[in-house]
């Protein structure tokens, strides 16, 4: 059997919404999908007396709810369910290593301050070995629409690129990869050397993008590419762009050591504030 889509679930209406989320994804990936609820045990000391089995019974009825409701639209599909004791990120960083990909829910904080990735989420989305999709209750999604991607070229990005141009081909969608830079201040020169200046790095780019792109548009040929580049902000470049798109991918380096859970600054900035589903994918 396939590997499954699992999601977190702990019965939170953006968990729901993961969760739906990601059974059609399992169905575009005909795999199964797994929902898990990681529930306080009795070797957890802030567990009160006599408050397991109650905890217990409340996350059963939440998988089976979920279940019931999954089994609805998606009548043909594997739906495995399992709740496991323990505190939710070491459990579901577990599960990720055993998972093709990991969903979990964020909540909306306001549409001026963007979405609330927890403590959980985040160090999920810094520390699991498989890609994390993180989904929001409230925001529309378009499952056929457009995916993106920011590059960076000249950075490693191979399993970014993968997941993205296959993300696109199972949406029969267009690939949007879009490479936003700042332009340095340029003072002093006239205006005809700033504007060749200009040029001439938008060239560099668009020649860095289309290398970097050139071997995924031949193994995937039926995805239609468009390339973007953008003399701005990446993280700010890429939040705009988020509106009406089926799925943002953005990547994240090898796992760190040391104290907390860590993303990269635009990375971080998008799993806040893009409205739609984000994918952060792990560069090996």
């Amino acid at each position: 059997m396939a590997r499954p889509v699992t999601v977190g679930l702990d019965g939170s209406p953006e968990s729901l919404a993961a969760a739906g989320w990601a059974a059609h994804e399992a169905r575009s990936r005909d795999a199964p999908l797994r929902l898990v609820n990681a529930w306080p045990g009795p070797d957890q000391e802030d567990l009160a007396p006599g408050r397991e089995a109650a905890w217990r019974h409340w996350a059963e009825r939440a998988l089976g709810s979920a279940r019931a409701e999954l089994d609805a639209d998606h009548p043909d599909m594997a739906i495995l369910t399992d709740q496991i004791p323990g505190r939710a990120a070491p459990v579901l960083l577990a599960e990720a290593e055993r998972a093709q990909l990991l969903v979990v829910g964020s909540r909306s904080i306001g549409a001026v301050a963007g979405f609330f990735l927890g403590s959980v989420g985040l160090e999920l989305a810094a520390r699991a070995v498989t890609p994390v999709v993180l989904v929001r209750a409230d925001a529309h999604e378009d499952r056929q629409g457009d995916v993106v991607v920011g590059v960076e070229p000249g950075e490693p990005g191979d399993d970014i690129l993968e997941f993205a141009f296959d993300a696109a081909a199972r949406r029969a969608g267009v690939l949007r990869a879009v490479y936003a830079s700042r332009v340095p201040a340029i003072r002093g020169d006239a205006p005809w050397v700033v504007d060749v200046g200009l040029s001439d790095a938008r060239e560099e780019s668009e020649h860095a993008l289309g290398e970097v792109l050139a071997p995924w548009r031949d193994k995937f040929s039926e995805v239609r590419v468009f390339e973007e580049i953008a003399s701005d902000s990446p993280a700010r470049q890429l939040v705009g762009v988020a509106a009406g798109t089926a799925l943002m991918v953005v990547g994240r380096g090898p796992r760190q050591v040391g104290f907390g859970p860590r993303l990269g600054p635009v990375t971080q900035a998008v799993a806040h504030h893009a409205a739609c589903p984000v994918a952060i994918v792990p560069q090996r």
